[in-house]
């Protein structure tokens, strides 16, 4: 047994080193570092010159025509596709047989696909948002709980930018299956603003400070008109309920002057805007003369 084994390794041993086996190797060799040099040189070129085409196409006013919504998500296509097939050109001019290529391809398209099954649902929830529009680049949206602008639709994500100038990337998976509030996407959109008033102050002074107040600002809209009235009483304070309708571009804009106007609008009359409090009774008449 150990005789043969012997045998068997000296034969091997005799062939690696043979002038045949060396000469073919150092061919192989050779010409495996040519096509692999051929192969790299066209997937880099063809990779700067198709950045350079692209980069034009994209300043040309077809593309620019495109929904801004649907830009990124198809320079995302173009740019993956583009590697794709410079990438099997690469391989073919390596010498790979095109059918031992595409059996290659499609096992490890069955091996990508099933560990990137979420992807897939990504990507078709990219699909539903551009077809559907539910909401374009530059909208204010709020998305599970993110609330901010829209800065980009790419392939699988979404993403936003939201007013503490943080980036937040939502999966298109996410966003079709949970709720979306477009706040762009009609061209009026309501306020609701809480102002409390203590508990003894003239509730119908207080309609009539507000409605002074928001009569004369050009950007509430008379139709739907405003609406004043008692939303609650709380602990402490009555709470009115001042709800104006206005145009989309104006909300924070007329918002904010609200807020910075109420005040000195409720102190030009003396009305008093109470904070929480708590009257203590002590019944114990001795602790009482003490």
């Amino acid at each position: 047994m150990e005789r043969h084994y012997e045998g068997f390794l000296l034969q091997v041993l005799n062939t690696f080193t043979s002038e045949e086996f060396l000469v073919h190797l150092t061919n192989s060799l050779i010409i495996f570092i040519f096509r692999f040099s051929i192969a790299l040189v066209f997937f880099l070129i063809g990779r700067k010159i198709l950045k350079k085409f692209l980069s034009k196409y994209y300043t040309t006013n077809a593309f620019k025509s495109i929904d801004s919504s649907f830009k990124t998500f198809l320079s995302s296509i173009i740019d993956t596709g583009s590697i794709t097939i410079l990438l099997i050109i690469s391989l073919l001019l390596m010498g790979f047989q095109q059918s031992s290529l595409i059996a290659f391809l499609g096992s490890i398209g069955i091996g990508v696909g099933l560990a990137l099954k979420d992807n897939l649902s990504n990507f078709v929830g990219g699909l539903i948002i551009l077809i559907f529009k539910t909401y374009s680049v530059d909208d204010e949206v709020e998305i599970t709980g993110n609330y901010g602008l829209v800065s980009s639709i790419d392939v699988f994500s979404t993403t936003i930018t939201t007013f503490s100038g943080d980036l937040v990337s939502i999966p298109n998976g996410n966003v079709i299956t949970n709720q979306v509030t477009n706040y762009s996407k009609t061209p009026n959109r309501r306020m609701k603003i809480i102002v409390s008033v203590a508990y003894e102050t003239d509730i119908n002074l207080v309609f009539e400070v507000l409605n002074n107040l928001i009569k004369d600002n050009k950007n509430i809209l008379k139709n739907p008109g405003p609406f004043i009235n008692i939303e609650t009483y709380n602990s402490s304070s009555i709470d009115v309920a001042l709800k104006v309708w206005t145009k989309n571009s104006f909300y924070w804009e007329t918002y904010f002057e609200i807020l910075r106007n109420i005040k000195p609008a409720l102190d030009s009359v003396n009305i008093i805007i109470p904070f929480p409090q708590m009257d203590l009774h002590i019944k114990h008449q001795n602790l009482y003369k003490k």
